[in-house]
């Protein structure tokens, strides 16, 4: 049986001990504050990034993992027995690492190496890694993992609330939301990552207290006519408290397999900015 490696991109905001885990490699982007260089997931946690993002002077910027890293990666699980390689990142509408990836794999031509654009970020990526993780687990070649991941690509729904559209917009990352930008008195801004993989509108909500059922709704709409279940993400920003509130409200109306609660990387949390939450759901493939 063909022994295929699963790598992702520290976007996907997966729980470093639940990759370790399941043996999935995940190479980091890279977070730069002026001068200093930090790699995401490894040389600063959230809440010290947050501080930092709020005091910066100078907007920090991110920037994807070069061919070579990649390269590098791949030649090291080639070396170590697997014959194969799926390599899942982040929408390559939203960063240049599914290009960086996609030399590397240019370089190594001879090799079995599928390389996938989520069309997604943050644990929208993470569920689409953990899934295709799965299939292969369960026996699926190559071929199939990739075709797979591709697949779930198209079954997530994405929705999240930002407390300002300053950061997407200052970081580029603003996609078909730009019509959003203007002046907000009370409204939340809710936003979704579409089919296209760019950030764009979904709604806005005048009123804090109509933010929260806004999202059920919208849950509860994507579910609409679906018999089976689904994987449930919530991501925030050091708010666990909202962040469990909301899982637990989406979870108690919908048929959910398994649920998971993140705080928000640093690489995304530099784009959407403190005071962002939201879901993830991911339609299965059920047998």
């Amino acid at each position: 049986m063909p022994k295929i490696a699963i790598v992702t991109d520290s976007t996907a905001d997966l729980d470093p001990g639940l990759a370790r885990e399941k043996g999935i490699s995940v190479i980091p982007l890279n977070l730069h504050f002026e001068d200093e260089v930090y790699k995401d997931g490894i040389d600063l946690d959230q809440k010290t990034f947050f501080t930092k993002l709020e005091a910066a002077q100078v907007p920090p910027r991110t920037s994807q993992p070069s061919p070579g890293e990649f390269h590098e990666l791949y030649l090291s699980l080639l070396a170590s027995g697997f014959t194969g390689i799926i390599s899942i990142h982040i929408s390559r509408e939203l960063s240049g690492t599914w290009q960086s990836a996609t030399i590397a794999r240019s370089m190594l031509p001879q090799e079995d190496i599928w390389v996938v654009d989520s069309k997604s970020a943050s644990m929208g990526l993470g569920l689409i890694v953990l899934n295709t993780w799965d299939k292969v687990a369960a026996g699926a070649d190559g071929e199939k993992g990739a075709a797979y991941a591709a697949w779930l690509s198209g079954q997530q729904k994405i929705m999240f609330g930002v407390d300002t559209l300053e950061y997407l917009h200052r970081n580029g990352r603003i996609g078909r939301a730009a019509k959003l930008i203007g002046g907000f008195l009370n409204i939340k801004p809710v936003l979704t990552v579409d089919a296209d993989g760019f950030v764009a509108p979904q709604g806005k909500v005048r009123g804090g207290n109509k933010f929260i059922p806004y999202l059920l709704e919208g849950a509860q709409e994507f579910v609409r006519g679906y018999a089976g279940n689904v994987d449930l993400a919530v991501i925030h920003t050091l708010d666990h408290q909202l962040g469990t509130e909301l899982l637990n409200r989406i979870a108690a109306r919908i048929p959910v397999r398994t649920t998971y609660i993140r705080d928000i990387g640093s690489v995304i949390g530099t784009h959407t900015g403190p005071g962002t939450i939201g879901f993830i759901l991911q339609k299965l493939d059920l047998p």
